[in-house]
C-alpha cells in the first residue's frame, strides 16, 4: 500500500479549537486531512517515513474561515462594477454616472453598486435621465434591496405605468402614478431578470479570481446564496479540479418543486461542493427601509415590506423538511424574524442533514431572544453590517429597537449557534472587518468611540468560533470541519495577528501569510 506523503506545519502557535490541545505548534496533514497535532517531536515520532516540512513561524494558525453568507458569483462579477459608495450625495453620484456614461457606446447598461437610497430625496428621474446621456443606467442600493432605474432602462424593460406591484415588491410613483424609477424588493426582481447576462465563461473566470481573493483573506469555504445555473458552473469547475474553495449552495425558493422532484435534499453532493437549504425572503433591509419591523419606523415611513405571508412561508417550509430540505431564511426586522421563528417551530427539522438557519437575524424582540437556540435553529449573522448600519438603525429604529439591533452576545449566551459571514457584495467579504465589528462594535468613521451597545460584544475566541465551527454545524459538518484535530479537513489560514488576542484596530490591518486546503498551499504571501 501506497502513503501519500505527510506534510508537517509548524507554527509560531497553532489554534486547534479542540478543548483537550487548544494552542499546539505543529500539525501533521495527510491525504487532505490533519492526523496529528501535537509538539514537533511528537510529529518526528508517530510519523513513517519522509515529512515535508511547512515553517509558517513565527505566525498563528488558525482553522481555515468560512464566509456562512455570500452571493459567492454574484459578488465575482461585481467587484469591477463602478461603486458609488465613497460617494457624500446625489451630485456627486450623478456626477459619476455622467464620467461613466460618456465612456460606453449608447447602447450599453450601466449598472452602479454603492447607492444611498437617502438621496432620492435630493433629486429627480429627469436629473438622472440627464446624466445617463441615453445609456440605460441602473443604480442600485448597498444592501441589494432596491435600486433606481433612468427612464431608457425602464423603457428596455417595459417598465411603464401599467405595471402593477409585484406580490412583496413596490414600484414607486410620483403624485400623478408615473413611475420614479425606484423599485424595491420583489419589484427589483424586474431588472435583475432582465439585465444583460454574462456569459458562461465570464462567470468561470470571475469565480476563478474570486477564490484567489478569498484565500488571501484566510477563507476557505463558503455559504453561497445563488440560482441553480451557479450550482451548475461550480460543479463544471469542481469536475474540472479547479475549485479551491469548500461550497454550501443554498437554492432560491423558486425552485424547491424541482429539487423535491428530483429528489435532490440538503447535503447532497461532495467535499467540494454541497446543496444547503431553500433561501426564503421574508422582508427587506434596513438601508432600503423594506425591513419588516412590529412597530413602525422612528422616522415614521411604515413598518417595511413584508416579502412572504405567514402561511406562504410555513406551508413551503414543511413541504422542504418532507423533501429533506432546510430553511435558509432571510429575516432582518423584528417581525420577520417572528414569522420565520414561528414557521420553522411549525415545521420541525427531523430528518435533515443541516438545521434550518435565519440569515441576518437583525433586529430580535426580546421575547424570541431564545428561541432559536431552542428550536436548534442557526443564526447566520454578519458582524460586519456594523461598519455601516450603526447610524442607520439609531435614526430609522430608534434606542429601544438599536438595543437589540446584532444582540451578539445575548444570541450566544442563550446557547444559539452562531455562523458569522459578510453577505458580500453587500459588505467586502473580509473576515478581518468581522471581527472588528464583533468585537469593536463601532462604525468606520470610530463611531461610537466607546462602541455601541457594548454589552453585546464577543470575545476574539468567539468570533473565530462563529466562522469556524460554527459554520461547519450549519453545513452539518461539525465532526469534520471547524477544528485542526485528527480526522479533520486540513483547512487552515496563518496570520501575522493573533485574531483571538488583537486589539479592535489591530485586526483591520492583519495579513494572511498562507493558506492551506485539503492540505494544499493555494496561497502564500
Amino acid at each position: 500500500m501506497v502513503r501519500r506523503r505527510v506534510v508537517a506545519v509548524r507554527a509560531g502557535a497553532i489554534r486547534t479549537l479542540d478543548p483537550e490541545r487548544p494552542v499546539v505548534e505543529c500539525l501533521a496533514l495527510r491525504a487532505g486531512r490533519v492526523e496529528l497535532a501535537g509538539s514537533p517531536e511528537e510529529v518526528r515520532s508517530a510519523i513513517e517515513g519522509p515529512v515535508e516540512w511547512l515553517d509558517l513561524r513565527p505566525f498563528t494558525v488558525v482553522p481555515g474561515l468560512t464566509d456562512s453568507h455570500i452571493h459567492l458569483i454574484e459578488w465575482a462579477l461585481g467587484r469591477l462594477r463602478p461603486d458609488l459608495s465613497d460617494d457624500r450625495s446625489m451630485a456627486e453620484a450623478l456626477a459619476r454616472v455622467e464620467r461613466e456614461a460618456r465612456a460606453v457606446p449608447a447602447d450599453a447598461w450601466l449598472e452602479f453598486k454603492g447607492w444611498d437610497p437617502a438621496w432620492r430625496k435630493q433629486a429627480d428621474l429627469d436629473r438622472l435621465d440627464e446624466a445617463s446621456g441615453g445609456r440605460a443606467v441602473v443604480l442600485v442600493a448597498h444592501d441589494l434591496h432596491s435600486g433606481w432605474l433612468n427612464s431608457e432602462a425602464m423603457r428596455r424593460l417595459q417598465i411603464g405605468a401599467e405595471r402593477e406591484d409585484p406580490a412583496g415588491g413596490v414600484l414607486e410613483r410620483d403624485a400623478a402614478g408615473r413611475p420614479t424609477g425606484v423599485l424595491k424588493e420583489r419589484a427589483l426582481d424586474w431588472y435583475y431578470q432582465g439585465r444583460p447576462q454574462p456569459t458562461l465563461a465570464e462567470r468561470k473566470a470571475a469565480v476563478r479570481e474570486g477564490q484567489v481573493l478569498l484565500h488571501r483573506l484566510g477563507v476557505t469555504a463558503v455559504h453561497s446564496v445563488e440560482a441553480p445555473e451557479s450550482f451548475r458552473i461550480l460543479d463544471e469547475l469542481e469536475r474540472a479540479g479547479e475549485l479551491q474553495l469548500r461550497v454550501l449552495h443554498h437554492m432560491p425558493q423558486r425552485f424547491l418543486d424541482s429539487l423535491v422532484e428530483c429528489g435532490i435534499s440538503s447535503g447532497f453532493g461532495n467535499d467540494w461542493l454541497k446543496v444547503g437549504g431553500i433561501k426564503y425572503f421574508t422582508d427587506g433591509a434596513l438601508g432600503s427601509r423594506t425591513a419588516w419591523m412590529l412597530e413602525p419606523y422612528s422616522d415614521g415611513e411604515g413598518r417595511g415590506i413584508r416579502r412572504l405571508g405567514p402561511e406562504e412561508l410555513s406551508r413551503d417550509v414543511k413541504r422542504a423538511v418532507a423533501g429533506g430540505l432546510a430553511a435558509t431564511v432571510h429575516a432582518i426586522g423584528d417581525a420577520a424574524v417572528r414569522m420565520t421563528l414561528d414557521a420553522l417551530e411549525r415545521a420541525g427539522s427531523r430528518g435533515l442533514a443541516i438545521p434550518h438557519r435565519i440569515e441576518h437575524l437583525q433586529c430580535v424582540h426580546p421575547a424570541d431572544l431564545e428561541r432559536a437556540a431552542r428550536l436548534g435553529v442557526v443564526a447566520s449573522m454578519q458582524p460586519s453590517h456594523l461598519l455601516t448600519d450603526i447610524r442607520a438603525a439609531e435614526a430609522r429604529w430608534g434606542p429601544e429597537r438599536s438595543r437589540r439591533t446584532m444582540a451578539l452576545r445575548s444570541l450566544l449566551d442563550a446557547g444559539t449557534v452562531l455562523a458569522f459571514g459578510s453577505d458580500a457584495p453587500v459588505e467586502p467579504p473580509d473576515p478581518r472587518e468581522g471581527f472588528y465589528g464583533a468585537i469593536a462594535r463601532r462604525d468606520r468613521e470610530g463611531y461610537p468611540e466607546r462602541g455601541w451597545h457594548t454589552e453585546e460584544r464577543l470575545t476574539g475566541l468567539e468570533v473565530l468560533r462563529a466562522y469556524t465551527e460554527g459554520a461547519a454545524a450549519a453545513a452539518g459538518e461539525g465532526r469534520r470541519r471547524g477544528r485542526l484535530k485528527a480526522g479533520f479537513e486540513a483547512d487552515l489560514a496563518a496570520w501575522d495577528t493573533d485574531l483571538v488576542t488583537a486589539e479592535p484596530e489591530a485586526l483591520l490591518s492583519a495579513r494572511v501569510m498562507a493558506t492551506v486546503v485539503g492540505g494544499e498551499v493555494v496561497y502564500r504571501a
